[in-house]
Parts: structure tokens; C-alpha cells; sequence
């Protein structure tokens, strides 16, 4: 999920860019906090049930319904603990347009937001940048830095321009990453019944493609520049997971396969057996390289126990030259890759 720090700069340079300059810096801190405050969901969790926190996290507390409710919390909170030093209605702005940017941020990455809550219950994800970004983090840094030092509102509002611009530039990325993956399709005479783009760590140029064609999940990284080519880079292929296919002995009313069946919902049906680790059922939209099939996190279920709670893996390691393969597809240099226009088998 979107890091904290990108969180409270987007919610600090929001609440600033509607304040007065002799308040700006305290604005600055009130906006940051609420900002970051949604986030206080990932705090639900239960040891006896694994997959809670993956349930409750961007949840309630990201929808836009929320945002009144979360908002008065936040401002009430540091209100009293500020000793009631300046006006509640200062306050109550600054927290109000600092939580109303983190669903909406949420939203533009890859793993669902519930912002229409409780009117809808679908996740909603754009897909439009990474959890992780420099790019789009350290130059709000710096704006929001110089704009608390300086006590000038233009910095501020600066960065939420910047913000603005950022994210249309990431969504025509994304519509060019869209573009070469139904050619990419194409040309291999697939018929894709599920598709997805998404952004691949740090960046909105090097993205991963994922598709699935008569039950396979074909996974590829996709590099996108304005200007140029897009360029392939071919990666694993990897089976799509069917619980009664895969494990016949589990019957639907046992707790395992009712795990099964809500981690599907929380990975939007994206599920396949982990090609390394046994019993492992993964979401293949995630991984730590772009163009691998080894998935990020799954679920590890037991048949020969099929009341008990599954455990929830997380799979982060990177083998040898993992990182300098990023790199070399990030900066389009890999030998093996594909460009947009050749032919592939």
C-alpha cells in the first residue's frame, strides 16, 4: 500500500494549500497526521484468523463516506491534546482535506480500495502507480519542506500541481502499457479472458502484465516511455488455481476452503498455485520482479486439516541478480528482451 510518508506529504501540501501563511506550518503537521491516519486500519488483525487484516485494511476507514467521521476524530484528538490552543474549525479543515487524499491516492495503486463503502463492496484500484516512488515522493518533500520554512502558500500548492500532473502522466503510461499488452496478446493468437497492468516498484515506466489464456496466467514486464517503442520483456507462465481441481477432498463448508474463497475475493480471482512451495496458493498480480510467477504473498493451506486457519505467507526474497535484472529492464537494456514490433512464437 501507498507508503506513510508519500500519504502524509500528499494530505500536509492539500490542508496547506487552503490555509492562511501564519498558520502554515502547524496546517502542515494537522494535514500530514490526518493524512496518514486510514492507515491505523492495519492495525486490525486476529491471531486466529490470518486473513483479517487483509479483509479490513483499506477498508471503512479509506471510503469516501469516511471521510467526515475519520476526519472529526483526527481533529478532536489533536484539538484536546493541543489543549484547545487554536480554533476547532482550523483544525477540522486542515484534518478533513489531509484524510480525503488517502483513499483517493490508494485508489490510483494496484491493491483495491474500498471507496465507496458501504454503497459498494468492489475494490477499487487504478493501477496507476507504485506503493513506492521516488519520483513522485521526494519532490513533495522537498516543496513541502521549503513551504513550512518559508511560510509561502505557493510551494504547497506547488506540490499539489505537481501531484495532479504526475498521476495524468502516470495514467497515459498506463494506457500505453494497456495498448502493447492487447498487442502482445495478439500476436501470439491468445484469447486473454483476464487481464491486468500494473506499475512494478518505484517506478511508472516498467510494468508488469498479467493475462490468462485457456487457464494459464502468462506473466511479462512491459516498458513504456513517451517517444519510443514499448518494449517486452518475456517472462514465466504459470497455471490458474482451481480449488476443486486441485484439492477435491475440500469441502466447501470447511474453514480452509472458505479461506480460499475470500483470499480469492481479496486477490480479484487472481490465484495460482506457488511454482515453488507446496500448498501455497498465491495472488499472482504481485510479485518481486515483473516478469516472475512467483508470487509475493499466498496462503498456505493444510487438506488433511481442513478446519484449520491457513497461514498467510509472504514470499520477499530476491535471488542472485534479481535486483540487476530490474535494472536492466528498467532502463531497457536486457539483451533478451522484445521490442514492440518484433514477432514472437
Amino acid at each position: 500500500w501507498m507508503d506513510l510518508l508519500t500519504q502524509g506529504l500528499v494530505g500536509s501540501v492539500v490542508a496547506q494549500s487552503f490555509c492562511e501563511p501564519k498558520a502554515q506550518g502547524r496546517v502542515a503537521l494537522y494535514g500530514a497526521i490526518a493524512g496518514m491516519a486510514p492507515d491505523l486500519d492495519a492495525l486490525i488483525n486476529s491471531s486466529v484468523d490470518p486473513l483479517l487484516n487483509l479483509d479490513y485494511h483499506r477498508h471503512f476507514s479509506h471510503s469516501l463516506a469516511f471521510i467526515p467521521v475519520g476526519a472529526s476524530i483526527v481533529a478532536l484528538l489533536i484539538w484536546l491534546i493541543s489543549r484547545r490552543r487554536y480554533s476547532f474549525r482550523e483544525t477540522w479543515i486542515a484534518c478533513y482535506l489531509g484524510y480525503a487524499t488517502h483513499g483517493m491516492l490508494d485508489a490510483c495503486t494496484s491493491y483495491g480500495t474500498h471507496l465507496l463503502w458501504p454503497f459498494a463492496v468492489d475494490r477499487i484500484s487504478w493501477n496507476l502507480v507504485s506503493i513506492i516512488d521516488p519520483l513522485f515522493s521526494l519532490p513533495l518533500l522537498v516543496l513541502t519542506i521549503c513551504g513550512v520554512w518559508r511560510r509561502q502558500i505557493w510551494f504547497p500548492r506547488a506540490a499539489a500541481m505537481f501531484c495532479v500532473c504526475y498521476l495524468l502522466f502516470a495514467f497515459t503510461q498506463h494506457r500505453q502499457a494497456e495498448t502493447a499488452q492487447y498487442e502482445l496478446i495478439n500476436r501470439r493468437d491468445h484469447n486473454a479472458t483476464r487481464h491486468i497492468i500494473k506499475p512494478s516498484i518505484g517506478n511508472v515506466f516498467l510494468h508488469r502484465s498479467v493475462y490468462l489464456h485457456e487457464g494459464v496466467y502468462y506473466v511479462d514486464a512491459i516498458h513504456v516511455i513517451p517517444g519510443l517503442s514499448s518494449k517486452i520483456y518475456a517472462g514465466g507462465e504459470v497455471e490458474a488455481f482451481e480449488i476443486k481441481s486441485a484439492y477435491p477432498q475440500l469441502k466447501e463448508n470447511t474453514r480452509q476452503a472458505k479461506d480460499v474463497s475470500r483470499f480469492s475475493r481479496l486477490s480479484d480471482g487472481y490465484l495460482c498455485q506457488h511454482p515453488e512451495l507446496n500448498e501455497v496458493i498465491g495472488d499472482i498480480r504481485f510479485a518481486m520482479l515483473p516478469t516472475s510467477v512467483d508470487p509475493l504473498w499466498g496462503i498456505k493451506i493444510d487438506p488433511d486439516n481442513p478446519d484449520q486457519s491457513p497461514e498467510l505467507i509472504k514470499y520477499r526474497n530476491m535471488e542472485q541478480g534479481d535486483l540487476d535484472r530490474f535494472f536492466r529492464m528498467l532502463f531497457r537494456r536486457s539483451n533478451s528482451s522484445k521490442t514492440h514490433g518484433s514477432a514472437e512464437k
